[in-house]
């Protein structure tokens, strides 16, 4: 049982107490005017966002991030949001204490600035020792060109294309000893989930000059030998989702959409783009829609997930605990590092298209893209959802040049775009309300076995 702001939630029942009223005569455009200039006005997007952005991130299960989940909690209570409760799960959270690559010869030489990718387990404290072959890209053709010769080596492979989790399972197959991969960035690595679950083999990332000048050795011929050293911890948590409402009115008031951004971070800086800043833009989105004094026709829930990071545990939770309401959810609008914005997306759902392009058109001021985009990714916490068969929408923005220091030591507050993301902020408040107050439903469940076809997904 956690108890907020008064309210008690038990397991995922959830208390509803209806909210304000229509205002008299007001149209639907009158209330976007509203929302928007309450977003612009009187926008608390950065205040939040400074204080989500703490040194050490918003580790899933950590004390950084069940203060968070503290945090959001509390602002939805004080803007007024109904049913604000946490929804525990448990999974496994990962972090590494330490990480070492040493290019063995005379001297040796230790790669600066290395870092273990997640789920990587620690290896012997003696490390693992083998010879390192560049794999170029890590793409499948590239990895079978190698292919056997891979077997008990480590394999170097540059940032880029396949996922890195992708990389190293089809390594795996080879038989790698472990994944050294070249960061885009110059000078510091960039992290990210390696393994499903906690695995031995090492994946590392390493910063480009250090991946260009072992690349550069083998291409002349030379025969390198690489020690790898990782201290990694692993461990049952139990982090919280956070969840709000804004609860709806008459005979769709059943009917949810649903707003939401991922709360956790990894474990390096502040956590600031991926993804203090989509976790801001929804709470600032929820404050806006508070103020206005709305009622909508459809439920809007908001909910901040943890576990993204580690394999989307929070929204795969989610989706588990409340299958039995997946009919009932319109959409499912994902904030994922949102920046300014740039262009509405859906995955695979024709359908609410014509819905789209009448908001794209309403605003013609942000200056979003005409063209409504088809996706396809499966890395965020709509996928759980799509691949129900719920209609999932995004908002892709541009987030500035600070974006390049996501899963890096240099995510930090001031990399964030802070007036071009509460843009973001007010557009999504409009789809939201948009989407809530339709009379007709704009969307439909489809059938997830056809969907995945349709768009490629593999559904596990």
């Amino acid at each position: 049982m956690v108890r907020i702001g008064g309210r008690v939630s038990v397991g995922l029942m959830i208390l509803v107490i209806p909210a304000g009223c229509h205002q008299p005569g007001s149209s639907s455009n009158f209330i976007d005017r509203q929302i928007i200039g309450e977003v612009l006005m009187h926008s608390e997007f950065s205040a939040n966002l400074r204080e989500l952005c703490v040194p050490g991130g918003r580790l899933s299960g950590s004390p950084n991030g069940h203060q968070a989940e503290r945090y959001v909690a509390d602002r939805l209570v004080a803007y007024g949001l109904e049913s604000v409760h946490l929804e525990p799960f448990e999974m496994v959270t990962w972090r590494d204490r330490e990480t070492k690559v040493t290019v063995l010869g005379q001297p040796p030489h230790v790669v600066e600035g290395a870092l273990s990718l997640g789920n990587c387990l620690s290896t012997p404290e003696e490390g693992i020792t083998a010879e390192l072959l560049d794999a170029g890209q890590g793409s499948a053709e590239e990895l079978a060109a190698v292919g056997e010769t891979l077997r008990g080596k480590f394999a170097l492979v540059r940032e880029g294309g396949l996922h890195r989790g992708e990389k190293m399972a089809l390594a795996v197959e080879y038989g790698v000893a472990g994944l050294l991969q070249v960061s885009k960035l110059e000078d510091r690595a960039r992290v990210g989930q390696c393994h499903p679950e906690p695995r031995p083999q090492p994946g590392i990332a390493i910063p480009g000059a250090e991946g260009a000048r072992l690349a550069e050795r083998l291409a002349s011929g030379e025969q390198i030998r690489i020690n790898v050293r990782v201290l990694a911890d692993a461990w049952e948590a139990e982090p919280n989702n956070v969840v709000g409402e804004i609860p709806g009115s008459g005979r769709l008031a059943e009917e949810v959409v649903i707003l939401a951004a991922h709360l956790d971070s990894w474990h390096l800086a502040e956590g600031a783009l991926d993804n203090g800043s989509g976790a801001a833009t929804i709470l600032e989105a929820a404050r806006a829609l508070a103020a206005v004094d709305w009622q909508p026709r459809r439920t809007v829930r908001l909910i901040w997930f943890m576990g993204e990071e580690h394999g989307l545990h929070g929204s795969r939770a989610y989706v588990r605990a409340h299958g039995d309401e997946l009919d009932n959810i319109v959409a499912v609008v994902n904030v994922d590092m949102p920046g300014s914005p740039r262009r509405l997306s859906t995955f695979g759902h024709e359908e609410v298209m014509d819905f789209l392009r009448a908001v794209n058109a309403d605003l013609r001021g942000f200056e979003i893209s005409d063209e409504i985009g088809n996706a396809s990714w499966t890395a965020s916490d709509h996928a759980p959802f799509m691949k129900e068969g719920v209609c999932a929408i995004s908002l892709g923005g541009d987030c500035g040049p600070g974006v390049k220091y996501y899963h890096s030591h240099g995510d930090t507050y001031e990399q964030v775009d802070r007036r071009g993301t509460v843009q973001s902020a007010a557009a999504l408040a409009m789809l939201v309300r948009r989407l809530a107050d339709i009379p007709q439903r704009p969307t439909e469940r489809l059938d997830p076995v056809a969907l995945a076809e349709k768009m490629g997904w593999d559904r596990d």
